[in-house]
């Protein structure tokens, strides 16, 4: 036992072992320092235990325990589920034309906070709030970190200490379990529900106004939609109670900027703040399709006064959002939305979808006869457009000998990844949400499946 307990490798000369070697740029020689060795006190311990001294298990042990890791990167996934502002997968989809503005503007020094003409010191966004106020039809302009941070700056520098109103139909919990009624609590303000869950009146909302209320908050109806017997004011309605001690707050969330040709899509930002309310805030990687950020816009001296929060210290974003929004919002003052990567997939026909399908089925020979074209939804995700589906086509997966839950794991264990979707017992690739550049790495995946190389 001492002869083979002694003949295992140190850890520095399995560092040398090219297959280990090679993960070291990929997740660190920390990492990978760390795995060997626990890797090797596990083939100690094993030894002890009885199993065979096969040098190759214990590299193998640490080959697999490094790909595991590697898995925990951020890093491209090919989404096949049809979900197309999907949170888990980094919402909004960005251009590759995005990232060579990224390389071409702010790879080195750029002017975040240098007015160029004015030769001084300058505020942050100032180009891309511009944009926001000439789309929207706002005042002013702010961006923050995302729409949660939008809510809780309005709250806390409008509404602490005081009342603010929603009707009991908006409570609504958004992504990551945080809950309106909780940003509320935590900002300072007053809760005051109104109402009932499908039924909400103008008078519920009179009925309650005082010396203390200072906002009236309404919710877009993010993730679900109440159908059936409801009621509930307009914006315009809404706007209508406005006064010099209380203001009208709307939480878009979606971040719609234009209208489509998709029938009962979304509210524009524009019309909704057309309606009156004072302030108006969206998501930046929602329907706008570009980075995490919240977007606050509307009247100027609200802003201002934003602007000017504390707060504002911790939930300005860098130059890399501002970047990303300001090219984004370039396309839309110049009628160019369909050159975003988002506008592009929402907008797709189902005819192209299912040309790209047959096509790809065609690369995929001779393992094609695993593959069967099916019709399948998609939905646009992110809390937009709830329960609207969009017609897509997919391709079925039957891999002999595997499940379609063990068909999933294989494609989640490719590079890059695949997630697709397990729909009633089948392993479904949905092409809805595929791009051009995806399809070579797709067809070379289910090649593995079948046993050739990938």
């Amino acid at each position: 036992m001492n002869e083979l307990l002694r003949n295992i490798p140190q850890v520095e000369k399995l560092l040398q072992e090219n297959e280990i070697a090679a993960f070291i740029p990929v997740i660190g020689r920390s990492n990978v320092t760390s795995i060997t060795r626990k890797c090797t006190q596990k083939f100690r311990a094993d030894l002890r235990a009885g199993a065979e001294a096969d040098p190759s298990t214990l590299k193998s042990m640490i080959v697999s325990a490094c790909t595991e890791k590697r898995k925990e990167k951020i890093q491209r996934v090919i989404n096949c589920t049809g979900v197309i502002i999907h949170t888990n997968l980094g919402r909004a989809p960005l251009g590759d034309d995005i990232f060579q503005k990224l390389k071409e503007e702010i790879s080195g020094y750029c002017n975040l906070e240098f007015s160029i003409p004015e030769k001084k010191r300058g505020k942050r966004g100032g180009f891309a709030e511009e944009l926001i106020c000439t789309i929207t039809g706002g005042e002013d302009a702010l961006i923050v970190n995302n729409n949660a941070s939008s809510v809780f700056l309005i709250l806390k520098e409008f509404a602490e200490g005081k009342e603010a109103i929603v009707s009991r139909g908006e409570l609504i919990q958004i992504g990551g379990g945080f809950r309106i009624p909780d940003i509320m609590a935590h900002s300072g303000a007053k809760l005051v529900e109104v109402g009932t869950t499908n039924i909400t009146t103008l008078n519920d909302y009179q009925s309650v106004i005082n010396e203390n209320t200072s906002m009236l908050f309404s919710a877009h109806t993010s993730n679900f939609r109440l159908e059936g017997f409801t009621e509930s004011p307009s914006l315009k309605e809404l706007a209508s109670l406005k006064n010099n001690n209380v203001i009208f707050v709307r939480d878009l969330g979606s971040g719609n900027l234009t209208e489509t040709r998709i029938s009962n899509f979304e509210q524009t930002v524009f019309s909704e703040l057309s309606q009156g309310p004072d302030l108006v805030c969206f998501s930046g990687d929602k329907l706008l399709g570009g980075g995490q950020a919240g977007i606050i816009t509307g009247k100027k001296d609200l802003i201002a006064r934003l602007r000017k929060n504390p707060l504002m210290r911790m939930l300005r974003v860098d130059k890399i959002t501002y970047t990303i929004l300001q090219e984004t919002l370039l396309k839309y003052v110049n009628s160019e939305e369909e050159r975003i990567e988002l506008r592009s997939m929402i907008t797709r026909k189902t005819d192209d979808v299912s040309r790209v399908v047959n096509r790809f089925i065609k690369m995929c020979a001779p393992e094609n006869d695993m593959l069967k074209k099916v019709k399948i939804n998609g939905t646009f995700g992110g809390g937009s457009m709830p329960g609207k589906e969009i017609e897509s086509y997919g391709v079925e997966v039957n891999a002999s000998g595997k499940s379609p839950d063990e068909v999933y794991d294989y494609f989640l264990s490719c590079i890059p990844p695949v997630t697709g979707i397990v729909q009633e017992g089948k392993f479904i690739l949905n092409f809805l949400t595929v791009f051009e550049k995806d399809m070579k790495n797709l067809a070379a995946a289910v090649k593995g499946l079948g046993g050739g190389k990938r």
